[in-house]
């Protein structure tokens, strides 16, 4: 006779324990992802230092070589170009704020479904889509809704400076905000989960992104709710066209409006995820730098052009 503490086949025991197992799998898995992310970040992290350090080098060898005079008349230089982007900038980021177009919101609804990290993390991503926005001098008008004092994102967006940002931001609803754009078709709700692809972006219509952080997505969050609203435009950006195989269509918030602002000025959509999918998105495609990818883009353009036979060599990651 067995034991009274065995775990009989097909028990609630056994389904317990095999539920633990899993649970316990999944940990592991979870550790073992947040490692590789910690290291890819400390090795990133140790490439921009040692750029960084070898730019000041250089750039103190330059000084070092030059006359007293010379070396006067450069800093001068220098200043002066940094106060002319400055207030570039800060003409692009005024005109963009009143009067800019496209419109791009993100959608700041969804606070209930993430925790504290989480809201932090989507904080940050609304900074730094802000900050790139800014720095790239693009004419997009970005808007933030559901923003009241009862979002729980509201203390993490405060302490990234949101109050200080030219930005719009509506304690109301997109759906409330954008009443009359939602009914005219105005209203484009971007979600990876949307059958048809963005073509183009223009001028005239609004792009909705969902404030999601991609460690909580629950698969249909943003198109649920758009459909609930009768939105009539729900589009994913076109990665399985145009991106490299295997990209992972969930993007961060500050990804997905680089995005589109890039796409303003490019209008071309594999150029477009060249230069703004981050290195682990890039599926099998092999990494490369800003310049690399120029150079390859520029020699993909020179063999179509002559009709080179190795035209359809290069690496296009559009692999049907």
């Amino acid at each position: 006779m067995g034991d009274e503490t065995d775990v009989l086949p097909g028990s609630e025991e056994e389904e317990e324990a095999e539920d633990d197992r899993k649970e316990a799998e999944r940990l592991r898995k979870s550790e073992r992802k947040e490692q590789k992310r910690l290291f890819a970040k400390e090795q990133r992290q140790q490439r921009n230092k040692a750029q960084k350090q070898r730019k000041q080098e250089l750039r103190k060898e330059k000084l070092e070589s030059m006359s007293a005079e010379e070396r006067a008349e450069f800093l001068e230089k220098e200043r002066q170009a940094g106060r002319d982007r400055k207030a570039f900038l800060e003409t692009s980021l005024t005109e963009a704020f009143e009067r800019g177009r496209p419109r791009v919101v993100v959608n700041c609804s969804f606070d209930q479904s993430m925790d504290v990290k989480e809201l932090t993390s989507l904080a940050k991503q609304i900074q730094l889509a802000y900050t790139q926005a800014r720095n790239m001098g693009s004419k997009v008008q970005l808007h933030l809704t559901s923003v009241c004092p009862e979002n729980r994102a509201m203390r993490a967006l405060e302490a990234q400076g949101v109050k200080s940002w030219k930005m719009h931001v509506h304690e109301k609803s997109v759906w409330e905000v954008f009443r009359d754009e939602a009914r005219s078709g105005q209203l484009v709700i971007l979600s990876p989960d949307a059958e048809e692809e963005l073509t183009e972006v223009l001028e005239d219509e609004i792009y909705v992104i969902g404030g999601i952080v991609d460690r909580s997505v629950k698969k249909m969050q943003s198109l649920t709710q758009a459909q609930e609203f009768g939105a009539k435009k729900l589009r994913r950006l076109p990665l399985k066209t145009f991106g490299p195989k295997g990209c992972c269509p969930v993007l961060n918030v500050d990804c997905v409006v680089r995005i589109l602002c890039e796409w303003l000025r490019a209008r071309d959509w594999r150029e477009v995820f060249d230069e703004c999918l981050p290195g682990r998105r890039l599926g099998d495609r092999p990494v490369m730098s800003k310049r690399q990818r120029r150079t390859q883009r520029a020699l993909e353009r020179s063999q179509g052009e002559t009709g080179s036979p190795d035209a359809g060599c290069s690496s296009d990651g559009n692999d049907g």
